[in-house]
């Protein structure tokens, strides 16, 4: 009995038949090989696309076979049939016959090939009943003879065929078989570097569709309004929809009774857009309807407020009549500013309005924007370049007659210039700048007055309390700059002591114990809370300018001092008046026991001491 070999010798003899095979072919041949390999390698390199690279790979293999030609198979898994992606020298009729070929046993040589994941080799088409099924495409483009390589994933899966077939009856020689082993190899890299492309592709457009289109309603979003606006050089109309009342129904009904509510509206919008304009979703609670070429805003506004005052909203078997505050424009470019603008001015008279914006009545509010972004550019700049300086006032002792503190003033210096917080405060606080604006005041504040007895007050912000910097950055700069905190008043609107908010109170009190001053500005512009004041012991307060400003002549204004000086000499809190601009003035004050002055009278504003 004949002992069977082992594995080992299996593979033994596989390598050697191989080598042999290898022997077998000349120089030329494999050097053949070698130049498709490169070729192949340097255009998927090159990212030439796929087909005409399997189109090149077939050329390349079939003028190395004479009277042949070459076709590459790919499975379709949803059909689970075999089509044409490639063969250059295949009629177009003959790969249409070949496409929706099912593997199996007369399936020819590639669907033999896809079936048993094996090379199939046949030499004579015309009576091997491995082609009983595609008999008549044998006869009918004269295919005596086919070869083909299974080309297989890299699970060794087939999923498609390499082919040559002969106008011959032959079988392929030891390098035929190799070519075709190589070029099968090249197919499935060439196949799953497109896999990838593809792959990569659906997800940058799944990736796009998601930054695009909002997800509750799978409307296109304002990103995606965005850019079809810059992509359009014609004329467009836009319609700008706030939801009246959303926050109401959203907050009585639940958020997610809110979602469904938004898209009903969101299919009530589209269909009455259908065929007119494309609709967007663009906030929360805010819609757009983008319209090509020039509309009759007044007209289409006054539809969809018909609309849904005739048709209410059926939610779980509840009705609602839906009201919109609208906001129109009709432009080549900066249609979507215009429509936001109109949006601001028709909320600024109500709900269920709309405004079309109108140049000539609009552009002072479009003014008012582009000042707002110059400042804002301004204040950024000085921030980083340190332009940013305080000016000093003087603040007069009544007592002595004579100027014992200071407050630092913000001033924005430019092209020479030094513009105060009129120009720029709002942007501040807008644009959240105020703590560093404040930063940037206490640091060359005290540069300016450390290793003196120098008494100086700041501004404090309810952004500063708001963002806890305070405490930590004036115990740095106390020390690096060796001031005593008892040399330093913290000024805080009235407003944010008498608001009572927790942590603000906590910060202002533990600065207290830490040695600063406190003292409250502009007092008298707002409810004043007393109790407040005395919970932090407050060691000044300012009465606002306003009072003192004709306080020699409105009895009003006097009164309503008189009372406050009264309050706190009874608190044992000093007083400040603030504005006093002649002596007339001053004259008054000093009546009313005031312990301080400040004013133009006594001492405007330096940059210096």
């Amino acid at each position: 009995m004949t002992e069977k070999p082992s594995v080992a010798e299996t593979e033994s003899l596989a390598d050697r038949t191989s080598e042999a095979s290898e022997l077998q072919m000349s120089v030329d041949e494999l050097d053949s090989i070698l130049r498709i390999q490169q070729s192949i390698f340097s255009q998927v390199a090159s990212n030439v696309d796929y087909r005409q690279v399997l189109d090149g790979l077939c050329n390349m293999a079939q003028a190395l076979l004479p009277n042949s030609v070459a076709s590459i198979m790919v499975m379709d898994e949803v059909q689970g049939a075999l089509n044409v992606i490639a063969a250059p020298a295949v009629p177009t009729e003959g790969q249409a016959r070949l496409c929706g070929l099912k593997p199996g046993p007369g399936g020819g040589s590639c669907g033999n090939a896809v079936l048993r994941n094996e090379p199939v080799f046949v030499q004579d088409t015309f009576t091997d009943q491995r082609w009983d099924d595609l008999r008549e495409i044998a006869y009918d483009f004269n295919l005596c003879a086919c070869w083909s390589m299974p080309v297989r994933n890299d699970n060794g899966e087939a999923i498609g065929s390499f082919a040559l077939s002969s106008f011959e009856h032959r079988m392929p020689s030891a390098f035929h078989k190799r070519l075709l082993d190589v070029g099968a190899a090249m197919v499935n890299i060439v196949l799953a570097r497109q896999r990838q492309e593809e792959k990569l592709h659906d997800q940058q457009q799944q990736l796009i569709t998601a930054l695009e289109h909002d997800v509750l309603t799978g409307l296109p979003n304002q990103s995606k309004l965005v850019l079809e606006l810059r992509a359009s050089i014609e004329r467009k109309s836009l319609i700008l929809l706030n939801l009246d009342n959303f926050r109401y129904i959203n907050t009585a009904y639940g958020p997610a009774f809110g979602d469904r509510f938004l898209c009903t509206v969101a299919a009530q919008l589209q269909q009455l857009s259908a065929g007119l304009s494309e609709l967007f979703r663009i906030n929360a609670d805010e819609f757009a309807l983008l319209y090509t070429g020039e509309i009759d805003l007044a007209a289409e506004l006054e539809r969809l407020r018909q609309y849904f005052f005739v048709n209410p909203l059926q939610i779980d078997e509840q009705s609602f009549t839906l009201t919109f505050t609208a906001g129109a424009a009709i432009a080549q470019r900066g249609v979507l500013g215009q429509a936001t603008q109109a949006l601001s001015q028709a909320r600024s008279r109500g709900k269920n309005r709309y405004h079309i914006y109108d140049a000539q009545l609009d552009e002072p509010d479009q003014e008012a924007r582009l000042e707002h972004i110059r400042w804002n550019s301004y204040l950024h700049e000085a921030l980083n370049t340190h332009q940013l300086v305080p000016f000093f006032q003087g603040i007069r002792d009544n007592r002595t007659g004579t100027i014992t503190r200071y407050e630092a003033l913000a001033r924005l210096q430019r092209d020479g210039q030094a513009y105060t917080p009129y120009h720029f405060l709002n942007v501040a606080q807008l644009s959240g700048l105020l703590p560093g604006i404040t930063r940037e005041m206490i640091d060359r504040g005290l540069a300016v007055i450390q290793g003196t007895p120098t008494l100086l007050s700041f501004n404090i912000t309810e952004d500063d309390l708001a963002q806890h910097w305070l405490e930590g950055y004036l115990s740095e700069k106390t020390a690096q700059y060796r001031v005593d905190p008892s040399q330093i008043t913290l000024e805080i609107l009235e407003g944010v002591s008498a608001s009572g908010k927790k942590n603000h109170i906590s910060q202002l009190s533990r600065l207290k114990e830490m040695g600063f001053k406190l003292a409250i500005d502009d007092f008298g512009t707002e409810y004043s809370n007393f109790e407040r004041i005395l919970e932090l012991q407050v060691d000044f307060v300012k009465v606002d300018a306003k009072y003192i400003r004709n306080i020699d002549t409105d009895r009003k204004s006097y009164e309503i001092t008189k009372a406050i000086v009264y309050f706190a000499k009874n608190a044992g809190i000093a007083t400040v008046a603030e504005f006093v601009h002649n002596q007339a003035v001053q004259d008054v004050v000093e009546s009313l026991g005031i312990e301080f002055s400040q004013g133009y009278l006594f001492s405007e504003p330096q940059p210096e001491l």
